[in-house]
């Protein structure tokens, strides 16, 4: 199950187990470091607040570790999908011995324990630790301590069981339901839906936890719906803070996690025969044949945007394996799903303003930022999602028909993003802009945006020099954590700053002027480092080979 499924050796996409385990639990050691000015005694003086009291405020962090520990576990539940349950490597290599089937089933069942049981201690060993002793370091008293660890490691436990057998109990209903055939091919879809679903539970940080302390003043609220409130009522039932609406929830937690555990144990023993028994036959399935309306489409896409056979071959295969292969479509719906979030986030808190601002003369700096998050987030998934590599030890086909020295590995990428993104942005400012701003506000804004993305386009993929899906994972860099906080820098310069200038601009037309000199200098700067790229920047490669420690000349001394 760690090791993945029948394809992990093709997508390289697996990781280790020390190093997957290490990952998991990073976010909440980070997380409880993060809050020790808040619960500091030394800053809980300068700030003047003597009668600070940690439970209380605790809440909103309680609310935030509970719905990280949902995520992360029910994340690697959705990730590890293909691996729960049994595949044809295991019918081919269990069927022949002389073993029931009643034993591969107690060892499925015991694994599924294990790993439930792992992921659930890895992921919240941290913030077991470090969370408590954050919040009570202010006080002596050991047993004030040992209340708040005990109800700490009670809820984001039982939110990691109730995460995962969740998300088991849907695998194994699909599997029991769905024909074979058909299950592997809606699979993709619904890790998907899972994908936001998740990503949206966890947006709710930012605004659910003010809203428990008054829930039982509203009796049909949306939000007794919400796993995450039940736990957290749980959290504060056990520290004696619970009214009787939030002890109720606080008791639904109790039986929500103890049904969805014992209703993902039977669903998995009644799918795991008709599983076992189906992955022996025909996996491989034929590819679809393409319907009218997508040869037309992809005859229009050839003809606009792709010119030379190579792009247009190589924007089938990228579509089909986009379509197709299943950790690239999960790498690109984490993005997709992540910036669905952010940008729904600041539409809601911007609708949520007085209606009458939605008459102005210029919409909200943040109703501006949505079409800059999707675009962002949507070429960041498709730029990572190129480099995860789809059934590799077939890329000698590539190897053969395409020249090492050939330079349209970065066009084509370009020219593939583009048109993924272009249909978002129509879509976008259609759907939010043209009806309250007008078609004259519409065209300017998208402009300014499709400016905007195509230089980010540029960045990303200047050193771009393989066809997407058929070179082996990048390695592990030293400077990868640099990119990956570059990377969060860049979304708030690329959304937050620019949709601010812009509304700055907006409210004189000859502001826009000033766009014009920086996306120039911009513009040219990427031109002058795409110029100073040497021979082997350009080059086509398959294979991600660390850096070298000594380069020789291979200089030959036969005469």
């Amino acid at each position: 199950m760690i090791h993945g499924g029948e394809t992990a050796d093709e997508d390289g996409l697996d990781l280790g187990m020390g190093l997957l385990f290490g990952l998991l639990a990073l976010p909440g050691v980070f997380s409880s470091l993060f809050l020790a000015d808040k619960y500091g005694s030394l800053f809980q003086v300068l700030r003047g607040d003597l009668d600070f009291d940690p439970y209380s405020a605790s809440l909103p962090d309680e609310y935030f570790f509970i719905a990280l520990s949902m995520v992360v576990t029910a994340a690697v539940a959705i990730w590890k999908w293909d691996s729960l349950l049994p595949d044809r490597r295991d019918y081919i290599n269990l069927a022949p011995l002389p073993i029931a089937s009643s034993s591969f089933l107690g060892a499925n069942i015991f694994a599924l324990l294990l790993l439930v049981g792992a992921t659930a201690v890895d992921v919240n060993i941290a913030s077991i630790g470090l969370f408590p002793l954050v919040v009570c370091g202010s006080h002596s008293s050991l047993t004030y301590f040992a209340i708040f660890l005990g109800a700490h490691l009670v809820g984001v436990t039982l939110a990691s069981v109730f995460s995962f057998s969740a998300v088991m109990t849907i695998l194994c209903v699909l599997m029991s339901v769905l024909p074979f055939r058909l299950f592997r091919k809606c699979s993709m879809y619904v890790r998907c839906i899972l994908i936001a679903v998740i990503l949206a539970i966890l947006a709710t940080s930012a605004t659910v936890p003010g809203e428990i302390q008054g829930i039982a003043e509203h009796t049909r609220s949306w939000l007794k719906l919400l796993p995450t409130v039940w736990f957290t009522s749980l959290d504060q039932w056990m520290l004696g803070r619970a009214n009787p609406t939030t002890a109720m929830l606080g008791n639904r937690a109790l039986i929500a996690t103890g049904l969805t555990f014992v209703f993902a144990i039977c669903t998995c023993v009644f799918s795991y025969r008709r599983c076992f028994t189906s992955s022996g036959e025909a996996n491989a399935m034929l590819p679809a044949r393409e319907n009218a309306i997508g040869n037309w489409i992809y005859r229009m896409v050839h003809r606009l945007v792709f010119q030379t056979p190579f792009e247009r071959a190589a924007f089938r295969f990228t579509t089909k394996a986009l379509v197709r292969g299943e950790s690239q479509a999960l790498v690109l719906g984490w993005f997709v799903g992540l910036g669905i979030v952010i940008s729904s986030q600041s539409l809601v808190g911007s609708l949520t303003q007085p209606i009458s601002s939605m008459g102005q003369r210029i919409p909200s700096a943040e109703i501006l930022s949505v079409p800059l998050t999707l675009s962002y987030f949507l070429i960041l998934g498709l730029r990572c999602s190129f480099e995860v590599p789809i059934a590799l030890r077939a890329n000698w086909l590539f190897r053969l028909t395409v020249s090492p020295d050939s330079r349209e590995c970065a066009a084509f990428a370009r020219k593939v993003i583009a048109v993924f993104l272009l249909p978002v942005l129509l879509l976008c400012g259609l759907s939010l802009y043209a009806s309250s701003w007008g078609w004259k506000f519409t065209v300017v804004h998208l402009t300014i945006v499709t400016v905007v993305s195509v230089l980010f386009i540029e960045i990303v993929s200047i050193q771009f020099r393989k066809i997407p899906f058929t070179c082996s994972m990048p390695r592990f860099k030293s400077n990868s954590i640099v990119v990956i906080f570059i990377y969060v820098v860049g979304f708030f310069i690329f959304s937050t700053a620019t949709s601010t200038a812009e509304h700055w601009a907006f409210q004189d037309l000859r502001r826009v002027l000033i766009f014009l000199p920086v996306l120039g200098a911009i513009w040219l700067g990427i031109k002058y480092w795409q110029k100073s790229l040497t021979y082997l920047d350009t080059r086509v490669i398959f294979d991600e080979l660390p850096p070298t420690v000594v380069e020789t000349l291979n200089l030959s001394t036969s005469r």
